[in-house]
């Protein structure tokens, strides 16, 4: 009965990420200039070997950060792709590399960008700066799938990367795997992982759970949203300790750069400007001047602010928060245009 209520309500073919985006944003990834491989969300092995290997034939190579603004397209038509794609096109001998995370926090581009610089020559680096991605916390592992399976760890003393690191610890070795003889499988344990690995070769839905549980999470946030009159431009308050933890961890970020004799590219994204923004004004000033402040700490970073750069008509709106069915203005996530005009305004700052 659980199985066909399942395959009732979702059927398994989108990916959480597109339902939690809608019907209105389109997910899409940009490529080198042969096709490669060089834009990844979650750095698979796959992933990870592509880029590495497209890395390796460039005079120079770029690392561009982001979140679902980096991969998302409103209302997309045939052909058109995303801003790390046109730059790659501007730019001659030059590779770029892009890792780009739905919601991502500053200590999650930390550790993307030491993986990164671990494992291949990046020159320049760039990084924005959101700021309701730093009402985010902690690590997700899905995101970092090669730092968490091959146990990766910052070599550091400082407490946040410290603490970074046993999340990773945790994330590599979860303690029901632990391995020890109090984890033995029991007749029981086998028994459903033998069941499990059956109905996941033999059925779509099964396959597809982590997505059907990802849709019931929306569903139950569309809930709230409407109890609570919660819209997408409802003001959104900061939490001062992630908002500490984050700004700690790009100071980090930038240190490391410096470090392995990188230009860091430091600036605040496009949003949408012809409406209130759903930033409390006095904390999103507050934000800007941290940014900026933190920029100017170091001799290799450039600042820059584009907030205003994309016209309120390009934005387009999103699907309802609320569920009601009515669309949205959408902050977030602008049409193809507006990638152009990122582009045309970021290939000049991160030019050799």
């Amino acid at each position: 009965m659980g199985i066909v209520l399942l395959g009732t309500v979702f059927s398994g073919e989108r990916s959480f990420e597109e339902a939690a985006l809608g019907s209105l944003t389109v997910v899409h990834e940009g490529a080198g200039p042969n096709g490669e491989n060089s834009h990844c969300q979650r750095i698979k092995e796959e992933d990870h070997a592509a880029a590495i290997a497209f890395a390796e034939g460039n005079k120079s190579n770029i690392l561009i950060l982001g979140n679902s603004q980096t991969h998302s397209i409103n209302q997309k038509k045939g052909g058109e792709t995303v801003y790390p794609e046109l730059i790659q096109q501007q730019l001659d001998g030059v590779g770029v590399l892009t890792h780009s995370m739905p919601n991502a926090n500053f200590q999650e581009f930390l550790i993307s960008h030491a993986w990164w610089t671990q494992h291949t020559a990046i020159d320049h680096v760039a990084v924005p700066a959101f700021m309701d991605d730093l009402r985010e916390d902690g690590l997700r592992g899905d995101f970092l799938k090669m730092p968490v399976t091959s146990g990766f760890q910052l070599l550091s003393e400082q407490p946040l990367e410290q603490s970074l690191n046993k999340q990773l610890n945790l994330l590599t070795n979860p303690p029901s795997e632990a391995g020890s003889e109090s984890d033995a499988l029991t007749p029981q344990d086998v028994s459903e992982e033998a069941l499990n690995a059956w109905l996941s070769d033999h059925t779509t839905v099964w396959r597809n759970r982590s997505n059907a549980r990802g849709d019931l999470f929306l569903s139950l946030y569309g809930l709230r949203n409407k109890a609570f009159g919660i819209t997408a431009s409802t003001q959104r308050k900061m939490i001062p300790a992630r908002y500490d933890r984050n700004l700690e961890a790009l100071r980090l970020l930038c240190e490391r750069a410096a470090a392995a004799g990188q230009k860091v590219l430091l600036y605040i994204p496009p949003i949408r400007t012809d409406v209130a923004p759903p930033y409390d004004p006095g904390e999103y000033a507050q934000f800007k001047e941290d940014i900026a402040s933190i920029s100017t700490a170091f001799d290799h970073v450039e600042f820059a602010n584009l907030e205003d750069i994309v016209p309120g008509p390009l934005w387009g709106y999103k699907a309802s928060t609320d569920g009601d069915g009515e669309p949205e203005l959408d902050f977030m996530h602008f049409q193809f245009a507006g990638h152009e005009i990122l582009a045309n305004a970021l290939t000049p700052l991160l030019a050799p």
